[in-house]
């Protein structure tokens, strides 16, 4: 078996298109401007031996530097032993710059807490290629999403994501579709924790649920329970065996995850509709730097079943899986993460899958799947995250 060659393309023009993006992302802090009086300070400061010196081992004064770099020289001058006026300075240099702190983990004493009430704002953004000859063809697509995490209380969170599509391979469809991902509260009670409302839920590796929910999650130690409607399926461009799957359903799951003899297990029940399932899955480490990896499905509505066993080499980021699958096995929210497993034929072969760093906060992703009763399947996606 030879892997579309075309991967190896998609992967390289990824891999560039992620190289020239990445630095946009690599300096969110403005410049501290020229007058504002922390130069004075850090100078004072730098005089008295408190500040240690910047770059080249001095205070270059007259070079204006950003928020976050300014954060770093005051970190340095609160691991140090001083005198009232200068801890007042140094204090005071803190309590301006207690975010940028906050950044390298440093904490403000009277700013902390500041800190973690402020809605964390943090996002990603994904191009992703994939061949499917056997259902749409070449697709390419630009997703990015905006979340916002923050506390209403001590005991009551918030969690808002919003997420954009753009398909340019898709004549019909060149606009940006936007939409509510997630808007969900999470709270403590009676020894439990709770999340309410739209939120995603994945279930053992994915295979048997991965999708997003309209409901009620909460958690007891290592068992989680899940209760609400499925919000209409894959996208097209996750569900590639059946993209039309946009029917809300009811839904029930559970897991129970245990680390047995050195492996992770997890077992999952899933009820969708009139269609139920189960799964286990388990990983292990082999040696160092190998894990083996296993998956068992069956679905007890049409007595169908799945197996999945595989080797993830993490130094290499190369998994390989021979998967086996009888029809109806699957349901459309089963996404799988860049390609979805067929949920209508049954199938049985190989899975390639080769994940690489690029770079802080970006990563590249190929996948390659041949098997019985479908064309071979290819898919490259780059992920930046901010």
């Amino acid at each position: 078996m030879k892997m579309n060659k075309r991967v190896l393309k998609v992967a390289v023009i990824s891999a560039l298109t992620v190289a020239f993006a990445v630095p946009a992302f690599a300096n969110p802090f403005t410049d501290v401007p020229a007058k504002h009086w922390s130069y004075d300070a850090v100078n004072k400061l730098a005089q008295a031996g408190i500040v240690d010196g910047y770059g080249d081992g001095t205070f270059k004064g007259d070079k204006t530097i950003t928020r976050y770099e300014m954060a770093q020289i005051v970190a340095k001058a609160m691991t140090k032993s001083m005198n009232s006026a200068q801890q007042a300075s140094v204090d005071k240099l803190a309590r301006e710059f207690a975010i940028e702190l906050g950044t390298l983990g440093v904490k403000v004493d009277g700013i902390q807490n500041q800190i973690d009430n402020m809605v964390k704002i943090s996002g990603d953004g994904r191009l992703q290629y994939t061949n499917a000859g056997d259902v749409i063809g070449d697709k390419m697509d630009l997703r990015a999403r905006v979340a916002f995490d923050g506390k209403v209380n001590d005991n009551l969170k918030f969690n808002t994501r919003l997420s954009g599509t753009f398909n340019p391979s898709d004549a019909d469809n060149h606009n940006v579709a936007a939409h509510l991902d997630t808007a969900n509260v999470s709270f403590n009670a009676l020894g439990l924790t709770n999340t309410v409302g739209r939120q995603d839920v994945t279930l053992g590796s994915g295979i048997l649920f991965d999708d997003t929910l309209n409901g009620l999650a909460t958690q007891a130690g290592a068992l989680k329970l899940f209760a609400g409607k499925t919000t209409g399926g894959a996208t097209p461009v996750q569900d590639l065996s059946n993209p039309t799957a946009t029917v809300a359903e009811r839904m029930y799951g559970a897991e129970y995850g245990v680390n047995l003899l050195g492996a992770k297990v997890t077992a999952d029940y899933v009820k969708i509709g009139d269609n139920k399932a189960y799964a286990i899955n388990g990983s292990a480490p082999i040696t160092k730097g190998i894990i083996a990896q296993a998956d068992y499905v069956k679905n007890d509505t049409n007595d169908a079943s799945a197996t999945a066993v595989g080797v993830k080499f993490k130094n290499l980021g190369l998994t390989v899986t021979h998967r086996d699958a009888d029809a109806g096995v699957y349901n459309p929210y089963s996404t799988s993460d860049v390609i979805a497993l067929p949920t209508d034929v049954a199938i049985k072969g190989m899975e390639y899958q080769f994940d690489k760093n690029l770079g802080k906060n970006a990563a590249l992703n190929v996948k390659y799947q041949d098997f019985d009763n479908m064309s071979a399947r290819t898919s490259a996606a780059v992920n930046v995250k901010f």
